[in-house]
């Protein structure tokens, strides 16, 4: 008698079936498990990314912040919103006017060196013509010397792409038949009016470019709808803030469109 026995296929089936079921979910444990370590490599690098942003406009803040200290000027640096704030004993406004109170005007000259010190270090292009020599109007500061500031770009990587002088007002509304319809127009105007004069004193940041090709200095007016909260004093709602938005050192440039882009990434790779 013959007892050996011979399996057939239909007796292994069941078997080979869930060795395959068994190699499918180890191999797809394996996928997921890969997708996991490259999105947390992904995931450190976009947090090593915004890190050094913000450490970028701590800097940026801080330094603008020291230099306008240094000359007596009260200032609140709110790191969050990446804002300069000048608070009323630095550039405060009668009321319903566009012009800083005149004991105040020769704090936007300080703040013209400050920020002509410091800034062109974040920018990504200089298209300054050489030889100006426009005369400066009397509250101006000395002239600024950006060669006195060391940047860092290795540390501090990130670019400015736009500083706003933002113009703000009080809660009161503007008397009729006065030269503005509103707070909005008021406060647009304040900003307007520090900016010219600013580059009054210091015409070169009128020529500093983001890494698009557009000035990298700008303007903006809330009226009285982003006051400083808990003031008991409206005036102090008459005020100029600084907003340091950047744009990232490489990337953003490599897509830059213009006829200056190229000179743009050339300055970028050569900036010291």
């Amino acid at each position: 008698m013959n007892n050996n026995f011979v399996a057939s296929d239909d007796d292994l089936g069941g078997e080979g079936y869930l060795a395959t079921v068994s190699d499918l979910v180890a191999g797809l444990v394996f996928v997921f498990i890969l997708m996991l370590v490259v999105f947390a490599y992904q995931l450190a690098d976009v947090t090593e990314d915004w890190r050094s942003a913000d450490e970028t406009r701590h800097r940026l803040l801080d330094d603008i912040a020291e230099r306008l200290q240094q000359q007596g000027l009260r200032v609140e640096v709110l790191y969050e919103q990446g804002v300069l704030r000048l608070s009323e004993n630095a550039v405060n406004f009668p009321f319903g006017g566009e012009l800083p109170v005149p004991e105040h005007q020769v704090n936007v000259g300080h703040l013209a060196r400050a920020v002509a010190e410091v800034v062109p270090c974040y920018v990504s292009f200089d298209a300054q013509p050489s030889g100006s020599s426009r005369q400066s109007p009397g509250y101006c500061a000395a002239k600024a010397d950006a060669a006195r500031y060391a940047c860092d770009p290795e540390r501090f990587p990130w670019l400015l792409e736009t500083l706003l002088i933002e113009g703000h007002t009080d809660d009161a509304p503007v008397r009729p038949g006065r030269r503005f319809r509103d707070n909005l127009e008021l406060s647009s105007m304040r900003a307007a009016t520090v900016h010219r004069m600013i580059t009054a004193c210091e015409p070169g940041l009128d020529h500093l470019l983001n890494g698009q090709g557009y000035p990298f200095l700008s303007t903006s007016g809330y009226g009285a709808g982003r006051p400083i909260p808990d003031v008991s004093d409206r005036r102090e709602n008459r005020r100029i803030d600084l907003r340091f938005l950047l744009e990232p050192p490489e990337e953003m440039l490599e897509q830059s469109a213009g006829p200056i882009g190229a000179d743009v990434r050339e300055r970028m790779r050569t900036r010291q």
